[in-house]
């Protein structure tokens, strides 16, 4: 094995995560603590056909899925995947949305599932899913903000 093979790998480990590094860098997550804003997807109200959502992007940029974020106060989309379940076990498609989601266009599915929120600090935010039973013939979803505590 050459100096050559062995150096291309590795410099090219040390660029891709140092490139990791700097894209989580900038994106507006922070420590919790009286400064930040917590937004919260779960836990859900079935009784209320609201379902619980973790979140998968902030403003356009992809992040690994959590239930729960620390973000600097300002104005973001939030993009979440809905939590839904079937029966007692989670669902991978949430109920009355097969159909309805594979004919939808791209912009109806994002009207779905992401929403605009301001935040501020030392707020705690209750972001969902609620299934709107009325809503047969589009995607019977939509991203609301359930609740905001002090």
């Amino acid at each position: 094995m050459t100096l050559k093979t062995f150096m291309y790998p590795a410099i090219l480990c040390v660029g891709l995560f140092g490139s990791i590094a700097v894209m989580a860098r900038d994106l507006p997550t922070t420590s919790p603590g009286p400064d930040a804003a917590r937004v919260s997807g779960v836990p859900g109200q079935f009784n209320q056909d609201l379902y619980p959502v973790k979140f998968v992007e902030i403003d356009g940029r992809n992040i690994q899925p959590r239930d729960n974020l620390w973000l600097k106060p300002g104005r973001y989309e939030l993009t979440v995947l809905i939590q839904a379940t079937d029966g007692f076990r989670p669902s991978s498609k949430p109920p009355g949305i097969g159909r309805n989601w594979d004919r939808a266009s791209k912009q109806e599915r994002r009207a779905a599932t992401t929403i605009d929120v301001e935040l501020e600090a030392g707020k705690s935010y209750e972001i969902r899913a609620r299934y709107n039973v009325e809503q047969r013939d589009a995607i019977p979803y939509s991203t609301v903000l359930w609740k905001v505590e002090e």
